[in-house]
């Protein structure tokens, strides 16, 4: 009887942990795709920065044109500290070394995982959606 009961809690156990894990991955998986988006935003910036330059080189200056370039550059950094958490999380990750811990450990990790991947997400959004809306105007 005692077998089958810690059978079933094992099971139990690497359900839970498959299903944690998946939520990482599920959210990396979400998240991935976007890069490409900030890289394009990344040269469109660059570009626009190149243009405000070119114009500052020219005589033309102005309050206005030097908060633009100090956004530009931010929302530069921005994408640039993006890409660079994706990148971090992706060479740390060790999913398949956390599979092979004792189911708590396991979980433990993936969701501490689950959170640097958030993170990840949340900051890779947040600098795609302020980029574009300073392109757009």
């Amino acid at each position: 009887m005692l077998a089958v009961i810690a059978l079933g809690s094992c099971t139990q156990d690497a359900d839970k942990v498959k299903e944690i894990e998946q939520e990482v991955l599920d959210i990396h998986d979400e998240v991935m795709p976007k890069m490409d988006d900030v890289m394009k935003l990344k040269q469109q910036l660059k570009t626009k920065l190149a243009n405000l330059d070119s114009l500052q080189q020219e005589g033309i200056s102005s309050n206005t044109m030097a908060e633009e370039r100090i956004k530009a550059s931010d929302l530069n950094r921005q994408l640039v500290l993006a890409d660079s958490l994706m990148m971090e999380w992706m060479y740390q990750y060790r999913g398949d070394s956390a599979k092979a811990l004792p189911s708590d450990q396991a979980m433990d990790y993936f969701n501490k995982e689950k959170e640097k991947i958030t993170v990840v997400k949340d900051k890779t959004l947040k600098s795609i959606k302020e980029a574009e809306g300073f392109l757009d105007r």
